[in-house]
């Protein structure tokens, strides 16, 4: 399918659900830098997705936002959330036009539902733009319209501790409704950063460190202190996960760098002229070996002193 031809696609099939994506750091950048930031996370989700096998789909940057069209939304989001940095949250919308009446029937064709199986709720709305109306006051005529049109259900409004959220953003003409917000990896986007060379022996603190520079922006290569072969496959194929990953890296830096004699700093520092890395970074039990070692010219990072091993987010690299 043409990309052109995708959005009025997923419209004819009453399927308007968009991806809707939210900067992380991006946001606090300059005009200018946030511009080129922007183009490098489009251009590495586009990467991303293709590599996952997702062939339909449409990217558009608007309102300082980007959004994808598929119809597989739940997917994308889980690729998105999981394997893309550069981004703070994911939703999955419903888009239609400012219009009460057009906002109204999105909610009830797709939200009634949820609402009924839920004791209390609150509408929180934000928006972009001049409007006749506060946030405030759309907020309340949406939760009046909720309580007035939805049949068979005592619910009702908490607006301190509700079991349901409904979300409006309102950007000018255009209104997304959702109930659902996917927090991603923040940080900045691939490939916007230097190489680093990563030092790797089997800890499962290697792989926190190359996701820690990955959600940084790093470009990272490995040295491995031990062949390949001393790596269990799990190991193995979650630092290939990450570095297939990385779209600014040739095809022969997406593997371990093994050695089949004895390690020796010499040819790590070796290996970092030559691949023209910026820094080396480490686990902490390799520092305790190595850092006097390498001379104090070459910056060399810790990722594990200053932010602890993340379980939830290094395990998907394992399934």
């Amino acid at each position: 399918m043409k990309q052109s031809d995708l959005r009025n696609n997923i419209r004819l099939n009453e399927q308007l659900t968009t991806i809707l994506i939210r900067f992380s750091e991006i946001g606090i950048k300059s005009p200018k830098t946030r511009k080129w930031l922007t183009r490098k996370l489009i251009s590495h989700i586009e990467f991303v997705l293709k590599n996952n096998d997702i062939k339909d789909f449409q990217i558009e940057n608007r309102f300082s936002r980007i959004f994808v069209f598929s119809e597989e939304t739940d997917k994308i989001i889980h690729i998105l959330s999981n394997f893309v940095p550069g981004i703070a949250s994911i939703s999955k919308v419903y888009e239609c036009k400012t219009d009460f009446h057009e906002i109204t029937e999105i909610i009830r064709k797709q939200f009634f539902e949820k609402l009924r199986n839920h004791s209390t709720f609150a509408v929180k709305v934000k928006r972009t733009g001049k409007h006749p109306f506060s946030s405030v006051e759309m907020a309340a005529k949406i939760g009046e319209f909720i309580l007035d049109n939805i049949d068979g259900s005592n619910i009702r409004v908490n607006l301190t501790d509700p079991e349901y959220y409904l979300y409006l953003e309102i950007r000018e003409g255009v209104t997304y409704v959702y109930d659902q917000i996917t927090k991603g990896l923040g940080g900045l986007p691939a490939g916007c950063q230097g190489r680093v060379l990563v030092i790797v022996s089997g800890e499962d603190e290697d792989i926190a460190n190359i996701l820690q520079l990955y959600k940084r922006g790093a470009i990272t290569l490995i040295y491995s202190m031990n062949q390949v072969s001393q790596y269990s496959k799990e190991y193995q194929e979650a630092i290939s996960k990450l570095l297939a990953l990385q779209q600014n890296l040739k095809k022969t830096e997406r593997v371990i760098f093994s050695n089949d004699k004895q390690f020796t700093v010499e040819e790590v520092l070796d290996y970092y002229q030559k691949s023209q890395c910026l820094s080396i970074t480490m686990s902490k039990t390799i520092f305790e070996e190595l850092s006097m070692k390498i001379p104090t010219t070459i910056p060399v990072f810790v990722p594990y002193l200053v932010e602890n091993l993340k379980e939830k987010e290094i395990s998907i690299f394992y399934n």
